[in-house]
């Protein structure tokens, strides 16, 4: 399958995650909390435990500012994949105990679909993606604009 570039005026969809994809996020992050979450927090300067309970988390998706991500920002965002071609990011996401449909989001973006916006953490010491990498790889290789939730989960 031969992808296209989409205008970045073309693509306008982006919207807060739902309700379950919110609860989805959220049951990731609690699987993870104390195995990965933990040393995560130390490492970025993120408060620990990051977000209590859903309602927490959810409340702190609504009121984050939504920004537009550069290529210069998203480098300094970590735990990012940065592959460069579709076929790149489906042999990444295949290993995922999750495997994520990159076909799909690709038609997403060609077709206007709504769009979820991706989570990125930040802390005192740095950012860190929470949600939608796949999403990310994707909108920067079919030049797509990426609109992104900055939570701000600061220990200071």
């Amino acid at each position: 399958m031969r992808i296209t570039e989409v205008e970045k005026s073309k693509f306008t969809n982006w919207s807060m995650p739902d309700e379950a994809t919110m609860q989805a996020d959220f049951k990731e992050y609690k699987k993870k909390e104390d195995s990965k979450w933990k040393g995560r927090a130390r490492s970025m300067g993120f408060r620990f435990p990051i977000f209590d309970t859903f309602e927490d988390f959810k409340q702190a998706l609504m009121t984050s500012p939504v920004i537009t991500l550069d290529r210069a920002h998203d480098r300094n965002i970590e735990n990012r994949s940065h592959t460069s071609s579709i076929e790149q990011l489906k042999a990444l996401v295949s290993g995922y105990y999750q495997p994520r449909n990159v076909d799909r989001i690709v038609q997403g973006y060609e077709s206007n679909a709504k769009m979820p916006h991706p989570i990125v953490l930040k802390g005192s010491k740095g950012e860190w993606i929470m949600a939608g990498n796949t999403r990310l790889d994707t909108a920067f290789i079919m030049d797509v604009e990426p609109k992104v939730i900055v939570v701000d989960v600061s220990d200071s």
